[in-house]
């Protein structure tokens, strides 16, 4: 009964402790503080506006906001701008500027003075105007943040004996050799030189393509894989010299590709270097499909087994065709279909190999 009594004192001092202090009001909300859609529209607006004035769509809009969305909140109108008539100044015009800028919004996060302009100083040195969009198109935004390194590289060619025009090549179409690291192109040119080519030849550049295109570990693989078949590393650096592209594949093809032809076509390894485009050709839409037709043709004894097997991979497609199908389609009436089969066969199962490792 005495829990009674003290129950009520307590509710009656919390009674009078409310009514002596109140509970301060929450503030009133504010509609433009609320997250919501409408007020988002609102708050990007200008930045909408903006852009759309520069010939900007609502789609490339949404993918400068996709990678930096803080630019609505920013003070866009001072530091774009002058980044954008910039670009324009330097002839991205009318549609061109707002598809590089929505294809590499990077740029709009780079330094005018300290990046953007010192990159336009040195390529205008060896590019036109038009070769100049090419190569910072091709290159997205990273020729914006390596100057330092792209004089370098370019300094690097230019005292080696490269010649200007193939540097401008070089800038226009592979602008990505030349933003390797300082490290990484001296290893290239001292590679392509160790391998016998000239600064001043044609090939050195495609061979520093090739050779900055792997690392310095698959770079080492890719002459194991060689070697592997009984090529000596002199061998390897031949392939180099005189078709540097050949290279350009991956280990894995090159393994596939060596063991057809060595242990599936019985070719001496050195027959292979003196035709490094084998190489480069496609295992199941030229190879396998035209050994077939010649495995017909010599079981026949319609080709004599002494002529260069080698050759006929070589051949366009239109010649092939002439001396080797329909010179013997009254003797193999068969041979186009068979040729035709193979060819579509290996294309399939080439497209369900891509199919099955898109799932994974």
């Amino acid at each position: 009964m005495a829990k009674t009594p003290l129950r009520n004192l307590l509710l009656l001092i919390h009674k009078r402790f409310l009514q002596t202090n109140p509970i301060p009001k929450p503030p009133p909300l504010n509609p433009k503080r609320l997250k919501t859609p409408q007020n988002a529209a609102l708050e990007s607006a200008p930045f909408f506006d903006f852009l759309k004035s520069y010939g900007f769509n609502d789609t490339q809009i949404a993918k400068v906001l996709k990678y930096r969305p803080a630019f609505v909140h920013s003070r866009f109108n001072k530091w774009m701008k002058p980044k954008l008539d910039y670009f324009i100044e330097k002839g991205f015009e009318g549609k061109l500027l707002s598809q590089f800028v929505a294809s590499n919004p990077l740029v709009l996060s780079r330094g005018l003075k300290s990046q953007i302009k010192p990159c336009f100083e040195i390529l205008s040195q060896f590019l036109k105007d038009d070769e100049l969009l090419v190569a910072i198109k091709r290159s997205s935004s990273w020729l914006f943040t390596s100057n330092a390194i792209v004089r370098k590289n370019i300094n690097l060619l230019i005292n080696e004996g490269v010649l200007v025009d193939r540097i401008s090549r070089l800038l226009v179409f592979q602008p990505r050799v030349i933003l390797q690291s300082h490290g990484r192109m001296v290893y290239a040119v001292n590679l392509a030189k160790e391998a016998g080519l000239e600064p001043g030849q044609p090939r050195f550049i495609h061979a520093l393509r090739v050779i900055c295109s792997v690392s310095e570990s698959n770079w080492k693989k890719k002459v194991e894989a060689f070697m592997s078949v009984g090529w000596t590393r002199e061998e390897v650096f031949n392939t180099l010299r005189k078709d540097p592209v050949c290279l350009a594949c991956s280990e894995r093809k090159l393994r596939h590709l060596m063991d057809f032809y060595v242990n599936t076509m019985k070719l001496d390894a050195r027959t292979v270097i003196s035709y490094p485009k084998l190489i480069l050709y496609s295992t199941d839409k030229r190879i396998l499909a035209r050994y077939e037709v010649l495995k017909v043709l010599k079981s026949m004894k319609l080709i004599k087994e002494a002529k260069k097997i080698v050759w006929v991979f070589t051949l366009s497609e239109k010649k092939f065709m002439e001396e080797y199908i329909t010179k013997n389609k009254d003797e193999a009436p068969g041979l186009l279909d068979m040729y035709q089969q193979a060819v579509k066969k290996r294309n399939s199962r080439k497209g369900k190999n891509k199919s099955a490792s898109l799932i994974l």
